[in-house]
């Protein structure tokens, strides 16, 4: 991609984000608390070292509402958000974006607890649903098998996007777009990147 399609994409999202409130904005900045990566001194994942598919780095406010502005999430969309973290992507795309489901796995019990207490009222609505799942298992996984989901998030390190690369191919081949979060997807012949911002770490990967 050129550096103009990721400005275009960069200038996109941010007239959509200013069509928020600020009160929007600084509610679920404080209900989510942002990650600076720039103050951490730890890197994101060590190669040939660290086998965490899906590592929790809470990522900050701009970059949720950005990179579902750049998947141009709407109401007929039903989110899966592959490691969901604290669930700050599943709230984001329903009470922002006004997705019509969302639902996040997640290996960590707790964090489980934690983004179904956040988002407390679309759970009970029926809007949002957290799973404790084993990502390594998703070829037995209910949820990643079906057919509904139009959109999937995914923090993946290099290591977990290679093991669920005949996944997300199968997915993008059925017409889903796939939303890539600071570690791309180029390693994966299978898949096409329409859109990048590549100084926020946000690939989007759709079939043309």
């Amino acid at each position: 991609m050129t550096s103009a399609t990721t400005n275009t994409a960069s200038g996109s999202a941010q007239s959509k984000i200013a069509s928020f409130s600020a009160d929007q904005i600084e509610q679920f900045r404080h209900q989510y608390p942002d990650y600076d990566e720039h103050e951490s001194e730890f890197p994101l994942w060590i190669e040939g070292v660290d086998t965490t598919y899906a590592p929790f780095i809470p990522t900050s406010t701009r970059r949720v509402l950005v990179a579902l502005d750049m998947v141009r999430l709407s109401s007929t969309d039903k989110v899966l958000d592959v490691g969901s973290g604290d669930g700050r992507f599943c709230f984001a795309a329903v009470s922002f974006f006004g997705a019509q489901k969302a639902l996040g796995i997640e290996y960590e019990q707790d964090l489980v607890e934690k983004s179904t207490e956040f988002a407390q009222d679309l759970v009970n609505q029926g809007k949002i649903l957290f799973q404790k799942a084993d990502l390594t298992n998703w070829r037995d996984s209910l949820t990643m098998q079906s057919k509904e989901w139009t959109v999937i998030v995914v923090f993946l390190s290099p290591e977990g996007g290679t093991d669920m690369e005949e996944w997300l191919v199968q997915e993008f081949e059925r017409g889903v777009r796939i939303v890539a979060l600071v570690f791309d997807l180029k390693h994966l012949r299978g898949l096409r990147c329409s859109v990048e911002d590549t100084e926020e770490g946000i690939w989007v990967y759709e079939k043309q």
